[in-house]
């Protein structure tokens, strides 16, 4: 541990709770069907939800029924919540919360679980007929045993309040398999099985759901709207097509509102943008204020996945293994 994290009282309480789990000490249980966690050990936006799509979309191609187990962050819901049953959206953003809100959306064939109790949500999650169960931000979910435990690898931070991490680096130990877009950002010398990804942008859509290509924002002034905690990776993406960026960030999870969007239309006019262009977890909390705003501003909706550099192989091979 870094010299911080030596003095920390809450990175000690954390090394002490994951030591207390593997030793047995603290009981933890699994729901008789394969659980795949995505998860990291600092706070904020470091890619977990493309890689649950990601893995979604490949577990469905296998034929099988997926779960997504969710906490549902900043939802006005407590305890077990069917967002989606795989066939139908059954709750609210204000119920879901984003996240799982966008989801249900985007992968409208999967089960959508929320629950801050994530052991009683997979066991729910095992009772509604899944296959498997893809468990979101479950690195420090402990009392749910996994049979593949993927964590993203990102650059190293002394645990909070003094850095970014909720638990001390040596925990990637308990890592399964790494993904990272960065080869620096892997531990030194270590023997955990690896792949390297970086964010592609496939296309935009409408916000009635049509296709929108990406040359639509090529070599026009567009806002980049986003509630998002890394929005840099957003804004670049937009760059990257040509597009002239003018940022609006509203903060992590931040909640929308008519007069927030009416704030926002008016920047965007004064600012003389040609499109507004916001993120897949943005929109499922703004859409209806956009909507009703009726604003000439088109709101366009950036979709992008995750592109293997290398390591694709052995990522779908340890999949692969559990099913």
């Amino acid at each position: 541990m870094a010299i911080r994290d030596d003095l920390n009282p809450y990175a000690w309480l954390m090394a002490f709770r994951r030591t207390a789990y593997e030793r047995g000490w603290l009981r933890s249980v699994h729901p008789g069907i394969p659980i795949v966690s995505v998860g990291n050990l600092t706070m904020g936006g470091t890619g977990k939800s493309p890689l649950v799509l990601l893995l979604t979309e490949y577990l469905e191609r296998k034929g099988k029924q997926v779960a997504i187990v969710s906490r549902g962050y900043k939802r006005r819901s407590n305890g077990f919540l069917l967002v989606c049953d795989g066939k139908k959206i059954l709750a609210d953003v204000e119920q879901s919360g984003d996240e799982p809100q966008m989801f249900a959306r985007l992968a409208p064939n999967a089960i959508v679980i929320v629950d801050e109790d994530r052991a009683r949500g997979a066991c729910e999650a095992s009772a509604l007929g899944a296959d498997v169960i893809v468990l979101d931000d479950g690195f420090q979910h402990l009392r749910l045993r996994r049979d593949l435990n993927i964590l993203i690898a990102t650059a190293p931070s002394a645990v909070i309040p003094f850095g970014r991490a909720r638990e001390p680096k040596n925990a990637v130990r308990a890592a399964d398999f790494l993904i990272a877009t960065d080869e620096r950002f892997l531990p030194k010398g270590t023997t955990i099985p690896s792949a390297i990804v970086q964010n592609v942008p496939t296309h935009c859509s409408s916000m009635t759901g049509t296709v929108v290509p990406l040359t639509e924002i090529t070599g026009k002034r567009v806002l980049a709207l986003s509630s998002i905690a890394s929005p840099e990776r957003f804004h670049r993406m937009l760059r990257e097509q040509g597009a002239e960026v003018i940022p609006r960030d509203l903060g992590d999870h931040a909640e929308y509102s008519a007069p927030l969007v009416a704030q926002i239309l008016h920047g965007a006019e004064n600012a003389g943008v040609e499109a507004i262009v916001t993120t897949a977890k943005d929109i499922v909390k703004s859409q209806g204020y956009f909507e009703r705003a009726a604003s000439s501003i088109p709101v366009f909706i950036l979709h992008h996945t995750l592109e293997f550099l290398h390591g694709e192989e052995r990522f779908y091979h340890a999949i692969d293994r559990i099913l």
